[in-house]
């Protein structure tokens, strides 16, 4: 049964992303083939779906992050973050590569976007990066470095999973910290330690940290107004969305006066494209999800699978979302995979939170590997380098990632306890 069925829906997968067909479209083709010719229903069943999936109060929080992300990438709310870390590691080795990692991090608190991340650091610190570390270094650097948005809340990864898992988003939000802090802190002792002999003859000048932060000051408000409010149970991730745009279109266009009407105009217009691609991913996953429900079929993947422990199945799961992130656009791994193989790690005893922060951690890892990792495609664009030598420079933090993948996968721990003391 499960041989069956599952046979043609991976072919006309396969194929149409294959021959760069968009998610949506390859999805809901396999869907039209399930309900019209495997499950004999009527096609007013694939609408219906599409509708109810997005019939549902926790897909705002998407549109309020992607704004609030897109501002501070419009604005110089983006430049104040760098120039805030690479003033107080001035005296560091490696200190302009550790900003790099520090900027991104709090970026991915409040943008949740790896593409928005690797455009806008790609246009600020390309320059300078290139200049100490030489093209491929720089440009690995910069494309890597902005997966941690993916891991680190509210990334948009999360909020999608979610959604197509009917997971809680504020436990989510939660369990991504830690494990967000732990990317950060590889990379960051990988960074010290190859740059451990560099000589710093740098000083500060005269007010030049206390200037620095005060800068900055408006940019790092805004992590802590979203994390802040989610992890004191003082907002749901939706009100802190909604109020992390408000900040960001205040403080971006009445109090520094960065921006103009007609640029705060652009960055609605790009939101709205964004959020559109989002919600008919969406759309398209949760009709092919109950499609396949009604075939039985992952009854029967269950059954064939049930002998695993759960420590064989995270393997097998890591291994299946790492091929997929070679071969397949990232967000492939959450709209296919996740409604078919979380209820088998639920039914094995595994928390979904914690295979939802398993999910994230993958899909920011695929966001960087050849041939088909987005973030490589924007690098691409933007620094005007070969995909070849951008990717080659992203492989040694490829190794970081997956020590951090390892130790999330088997440490559940490290992804639960914070919704455990909080929720």
């Amino acid at each position: 049964m499960f041989v069956n069925v599952a046979l043609p829906v991976i072919v006309i997968l396969g194929i149409l992303l294959t021959f760069s067909f968009p998610i949506y479209i390859s999805l809901l083709t396999a869907t039209l083939y399930l309900q019209i010719f495997v499950n004999e229903m009527p096609l007013q069943s694939v609408f219906t779906g599409m509708f109810e999936a997005l019939n549902r109060n926790s897909l705002l929080a998407v549109p309020f992050f992607v704004v609030a992300g897109n501002l501070l990438a419009t604005s110089s709310l983006g430049s104040r973050l760098v120039n805030f870390c690479s003033v107080l590691l001035k005296r560091t080795p490696g200190g302009l590569a550790l900003s790099c990692i520090g900027s991104n991090a709090i970026f991915g608190a409040i943008s949740g976007s790896a593409a928005a991340a690797t455009a806008t650091f790609g246009k600020i610190l390309w320059t300078p990066l290139r200049e100490v570390y030489g093209d491929q270094e720089a440009a690995g650097l910069i494309t890597s470095s902005s997966s941690l948005s993916n891991i680190i809340p509210p990334s948009m990864s999360m909020i999608v999973f979610a959604i197509v898992t009917e997971t809680s988003l504020a436990r989510l939000f939660m369990a991504g910290f830690l494990p967000g802090v732990l990317c950060v802190a590889i990379l960051a002792v990988y960074l010290r330690a190859k740059y451990r002999k560099d000589v710093v003859n740098a000083a500060w000048a005269p007010g030049e940290r206390s200037a620095a932060v005060i800068q900055a000051i408006p940019a790092l408000l805004l992590p802590i107004i979203i994390l802040g409010g989610i992890y004191g149970g003082l907002c749901s991730p939706t009100e802190a969305g909604a109020i992390s745009a408000v900040y960001a279109t205040v403080v971006s266009l009445f109090i520094i006066r960065d921006i103009n009407l007609r640029q705060f105009a652009q960055v609605f217009l790009s939101s709205a494209k964004t959020i559109g691609q989002v919600f008919i991913l969406i759309a398209a996953s949760t009709a092919f999800s109950q499609a396949l429900t009604v075939t039985q079929a992952p009854r029967a993947l269950m059954a064939l699978m049930r002998g695993l422990s759960p420590g064989m199945f995270l393997l097998i799961l890591n291994i299946i979302l790492l091929i997929m992130g070679l071969f397949f656009d990232p967000g492939a791994a959450n709209l296919i995979i996740a409604p078919l193989l979380v209820p088998i790690g639920i039914a094995l005893g595994l928390d979904r939170v914690h295979l939802g922060i398993v999910f994230a951690l993958n899909i920011s890892i695929g966001m960087f590997t050849p041939p088909f990792g987005l973030s490589l495609f924007v690098s691409q664009s933007i620094l005007e380098r070969p995909m070849a030598l951008i990717a080659k420079g992203c492989l040694p933090y490829f190794f970081c990632y997956i020590i951090a993948l390892i130790i999330v996968t088997y440490v559940p721990q490290l992804s639960l306890i914070l919704p455990r003391l909080l929720i």
